[in-house]
This record gives C-alpha cells, structure tokens and sequence, in this order.
C-alpha cells in the first residue's frame, strides 16, 4: 500500500513549506534591490566611460593638430639652419 500521513503532518509539511516560499521571497526581493543598485554602477560607469572616450577622441584630434604644426616649425627650423649654412639667409643683429 502507499504511504500514509496523518493531517497534522501534512499541516506540518504546508507550514514548512510557507516559510521556505516566504523566505525565498525575502531574498528575491533583496537580490532585486541589490541587482538595481548593480545596474545603477553599470549606468555610472557606461556614462563615464563615454565621457571619457570623447575627452580621448578630441584628445586624438588635438595631438594630430600639434603634431602637424611642430612638424611645421620643425620643418622651418631646418629650413633656417640650411639656408643660413648655404648663405642663402643671414642673421643680422642690431
């Protein structure tokens, strides 16, 4: 035959049950506040990191710009010493 149990077990076991349903819903409720405030960080960090990559990109840019215009006055600077070695150009002080 099958098992038997008494209702005062079967009360018992519901019981049992109740609180483990009760507790598993305390902690899906905590673990919900705990992976919003996660994913509030996730937000602030992803802002930041776009912030930062513009800062980076206009960076980039600028370092292209002062690369070109020291190439530029490097350029000149030898121009110079050339034209001064050849005695194309002259120093005159006053």
């Amino acid at each position: 035959m099958g098992n038997r149990y008494t209702t005062a077990e079967l009360h018992g076991n519901i019981a049992d049950h109740d609180k483990r349903i009760d507790t598993l819903e305390k902690s899906d409720i905590r673990q919900d506040e705990r992976i919003g405030e996660l994913r509030k960080d996730v937000n602030d960090v992803c802002a930041t990191t776009k912030k930062l990559s513009d800062v980076v990109i206009t960076s980039g840019v600028a370092i292209k710009i002062g690369t070109w215009i020291m190439a530029g006055f490097g350029i000149s600077v030898i121009a110079l010493i050339w034209s001064l070695i050849t005695g194309q150009a002259s120093l005159v002080f006053k």
